[in-house]
């Protein structure tokens, strides 16, 4: 397989395309972006022009520029001469897999395709294609050209290709998390539904409102875990070293105790609702715009500053 990728194909062009294609863009290298609705390319313009001041606080690299990103309708005229597909459309599983058999059809043979599935397998995302071997997941958060995460799985039947998509993801600025076999969710995804899970439980049982839950968050793990994982975290927990397994002892026995929410606990529709309606009305209350421009800005220099550690010699993974 090719491993000089310069040119790469966006399939899909909304939320996670458009975020894909910003930070394609930002490592320098051209970008076609397809949709089959033509509407698309003025969200995908946009999307860009907000990306903007973040990807300029990240660093562009030499010739990154919003010019370099084309849209077309035509996926044929798409996946002409790419290097590396990035799929990114409607999370339906019977859909994706006719998809990538069709992106597989006619994309250059030496392409390697990446779907962003967020919970599908690429054993399954395969199934049509007639060459499963170049077929990968590459599963980022949201949004791509922010939060350097991207996951790979479907190793089983195409090391090259994830051999392959590790580098060139590396180098375009990602942090590449390689699963050593695949499961629903990925690792990501399965954490953060654990946290959600939890947050809906502390909301049931009135602990507190929604607002007061994430700055509880915030200010208190997460601001640790920007840093270094949570085992890492665990690990600072213990006095000395030697005790640590002492301390893993008792964070099993809190679990037990009720730290956590119980095994039963489901969720059900009516509070569902009662959480999506008290985000919309308190967290929501004035709409996307200033949050995504603080998600944005705040991101941005979190990874400015830690990459500035790293460089100095600080490992905080």
């Amino acid at each position: 397989m090719n491993k000089a990728i310069s040119k790469v194909t966006c399939v899909g062009a909304g939320l996670i395309g458009s975020g894909w294609a910003a930070h394609f863009m930002r490592a320098g290298l051209d970008v076609t972006v397809h949709d089959q609705s033509a509407e698309r390319e003025g969200y995908l313009r946009q999307s860009l022009d907000k990306a903007m001041p973040s990807l300029v606080e990240l660093g562009l690299a030499p010739g990154a520029s919003p010019s370099r990103v084309k849209f077309t309708t035509d996926l044929h005229e798409a996946l002409a001469d790419c290097h590396f597909v990035q799929e990114s459309a409607t999370e339906d599983v019977d859909a994706k897999i006719a998809l990538i058999a069709e992106i597989d059809a006619f994309a250059p043979p030496e392409a390697v395709i990446a779907s962003s599935s967020s919970g599908f397998m690429a054993a399954d995302l395969r199934r049509q294609a007639k060459h499963g071997e170049r077929i990968i997941i590459g599963h980022p958060f949201n949004p791509p050209y922010l939060v350097p995460l991207v996951e790979l799985a479907g190793g089983d039947v195409a090391k090259e290709a994830i051999t392959v998509a590790t580098d060139f993801y590396k180098k375009t600025g990602c942090e590449v998390v390689e699963l050593a076999r695949e499961i629903d969710g990925y690792i990501g995804n399965r954490i953060q539904f654990a946290v959600f899970r939890e947050i809906l439980y502390l909301l049931s049982q009135g602990v507190a409102d929604i607002e007061a839950i994430d700055r509880a968050i915030v200010a208190g793990p997460a601001i640790r875990w920007a840093v270094m994982g949570p085992s890492s975290v665990f690990y600072l927990g213990a006095r000395d070293p030697s005790l640590y397994q002492e301390f893993v002892d008792l964070l099993a026995h809190e679990m037990e105790s009720g730290y956590t929410a119980p095994a039963c606990f489901k969720p059900d529709k009516a509070l569902m609702n009662a959480y999506a309606e008290e985000v919309c009305r308190g967290i929501g209350s004035e709409g996307q715009d200033g949050l995504i421009a603080l998600r944005n800005e705040g991101i941005a220099k979190i990874r400015v500053l830690l990459e500035g550690l790293r460089t100095r010699g600080g490992d905080v993974r």
